[in-house]
């Protein structure tokens, strides 16, 4: 689950209430809640052009360039999430797999290593990420990779009702027998005290104080939170495979002690393609609004936008959707998730914006990631796209 951004018909427009909820404070996101196959499938070979994602805590960013997008422009409104992105590239190009994954807290380490760690790479990050870890030591001491606001409060969950559990949720991210992880789920783990645990702690005022932000809810309308969560939780558990699905085992486990267990960017037999490719990656502090209408029109191949149009109102997600069509190419690909509110393309855009809904339902049916509701990809036609959108 990464940071919202804002639609923005020009650079001078106001910020709304989500995106100036998430670029208030720290770091919100710590690791990327979205499973890159979807982008890699979903986008095809649009993926190995120009990408515009959501930067959130990067990860996608790099899985994409090591997949071989020729660049990739990581954006984001929050001033910490941009800083996180660049501390990753500068650990990447200037530190070893060992001392990567130690510095960002993903492997046990002292806090003077880390910070002796910093100090080696400091030099590489540009002045406002440097000032940004500079006045953060804590957060370098303790390690990166779990300082997010929703990756605490998952952990804090984790902590309490999955650590004393741990025999048992190993046996189930191991079980390759879909029916056996159905018993291990609803017979053993999912007991109704656990349940109940769950759905508070994931329900929409709990989640919203401790996890997320009340903005981010602004769009929802009545529905059953932690209930939906819990059933999309079970869906992972027991439909899907759970050895070597990596969302799965941060959730249950808290990988952040097992980088191999982690998305590939962590792993060590990828660490060769991450340093060489990471230098695609380039990092732009700005809402997404104001960079897509700042960029030239038809000039990136594929965006992959997290799940930014729920955060906004059926107009200023038209406007952005609008943005997505000037900014694609021809034959470009434009992929995001939805966590809890429908959102589509406008009746003004469908000549120029055409979704492919096959190929994304079969994709968000094997979405390892599972928080979400969907997963939509959309194709860039060769129309032109309307100068102006509404609803």
């Amino acid at each position: 689950m990464s940071a919202a951004m804002r639609a923005a018909p020009a650079p001078q427009a106001a910020p709304d209430a989500a995106a100036r909820a998430l670029a208030e404070g720290g770091i919100r996101y710590s690791a990327v809640w979205e499973d890159y196959r979807l982008l890699t499938r979903g986008l095809g070979a649009a993926a190995r052009g120009d990408v515009v994602i959501v930067a959130g805590a990067g990860c996608n960013a790099l899985h994409l360039a090591m997949a071989g997008a020729r660049r990739v422009t990581a954006v984001d409104v929050n001033p910490a999430q941009t800083a996180l992105v660049h501390f990753k590239l500068a650990a990447a190009a200037r530190l070893t797999h060992a001392e990567f994954v130690a510095v960002l807290g993903v492997a046990d380490a002292p806090a003077a290593r880390r910070l002796a760690l910093y100090d080696r790479l400091r030099p590489a990050l540009p002045d406002a990420a440097r000032g940004w870890w500079d006045g953060h030591p804590a957060v370098l001491a303790e390690g990166a990779d779990g300082a997010g606001r929703l990756d605490r409060y998952i952990a804090q969950f984790r902590r309490a009702h999955l650590d004393p559990a741990q025999p048992l949720v190993r046996r189930l991210l191991d079980s390759e027998s879909a029916a056996e992880r159905a018993a291990l789920f609803d017979g053993a783990l999912c007991t109704p005290a656990f349940a109940e645990a769950f759905r508070a702690h994931f329900g929409r005022q709990a989640l919203a104080a401790g996890g997320r932000s009340e903005a981010q809810f602004r769009h929802v309308g009545a529905v059953d939170v932690g209930g939906l969560f819990l059933a999309r939780l079970r869906h992972a558990c027991t439909a899907l495979p759970t050895r070597g699905n990596p969302y799965l085992a941060r959730f249950l486990l808290g990988t952040a002690r097992e980088p191999e267990a982690g998305p590939p960017y962590l792993r060590a037999a990828h660490f060769h393609r991450l340093r060489a490719r990471a230098r695609r990656v380039a990092v732009e502090t700005a809402s997404l609004g104001e960079y897509l209408a700042a960029r030239p029109a038809r000039s990136a191949d594929a965006l992959a936008l997290s799940d930014v149009f729920e955060y906004l109102t059926w107009r200023d997600a038209g406007t952005l959707f609008g943005a997505c069509a000037r900014a694609l190419r021809p034959g470009g690909r434009l992929a995001y998730w939805t966590l809890f509110v429908p959102r589509r393309r406008p009746r003004a855009l469908a000549g120029a914006l055409r979704p492919l809904p096959r190929r994304s339902r079969r994709l968000a049916a094997r979405d390892r990631a599972w928080f979400y509701g969907g997963f939509h990809v959309v194709a860039r036609t060769a129309a032109p796209a309307p100068t102006e959108v509404t609803p």
